[in-house]
């Protein structure tokens, strides 16, 4: 059983009280809608083919509805391969064979993947990166990490008075906003008829 709180609050106090909650209830869902997005993926079998060899791509998240088409370097570029509209609507998967044509120059390439389709499916177009007649290079060596971390002063005087004032110009505005919204109206002095 729910208990009813009166509760005595000024107009000011309640109107904000309103405003925060309807706020809530009108961001959270708007939240949720939103994450419930998924991006869309394509990544392939193999980092390398050969000129006139076939690759493998796998794709995710695409929406149903319209077919993907598989593009070399550009969403503008030649259509390699087309994959039929995924059957489902959520964690859509499909995997397809691409064949590179014989006159790709030898290289890195990008496979992209486009659908004419923008419901539900953000991150379009997908990409994958792959290197035809050559293997990837060799990844960058990491940078060597310090042994421990060397701290050389303290922060100046200075610093430390620019963040004081910092501070204090947010407080005072914090405390002119609570005072404007908790501050009441005042009832206006009435005129008295003497007799």
């Amino acid at each position: 059983a729910m208990k009813r709180i009166a509760m005595n609050l000024s107009p000011g106090r309640r109107t904000l009280g309103m405003v925060a909650a309807t706020g809530t209830i009108a961001i959270v869902p708007a939240a949720l809608a939103w994450a419930c997005v998924g991006l869309v993926s394509l990544t392939t079998s193999s980092p390398t083919v050969q000129p006139g060899g076939t690759v493998t791509v796998f794709g995710k998240e695409f929406a149903q509805g319209a077919p993907v088409l598989i593009h070399l370097d550009s969403i503008t570029g030649p259509v390699l391969a087309t994959a039929p509209p995924p059957a489902t609507t959520m964690t859509s998967q499909f995997s397809l064979p691409v064949p590179i044509p014989p006159d790709v120059p030898i290289g890195q390439h990008l496979l992209v993947a486009t659908q004419d389709e923008h419901n539900m499916n953000g991150g379009n177009p997908a990409r994958a990166v792959i290197y035809v007649g050559t293997t990837p290079p060799a990844p960058a060596p990491a940078a060597a990490r310090p042994a421990k971390l060397a701290v050389e002063s303290d922060p100046g005087a200075g610093a430390l008075v620019l963040i004081a004032l910092g501070v204090a110009v947010v407080s005072l505005l914090l405390v002119g906003l609570l005072m404007a919204v908790t501050s009441r109206r005042r009832p206006q002095a009435q005129a008295v008829k003497a007799s």
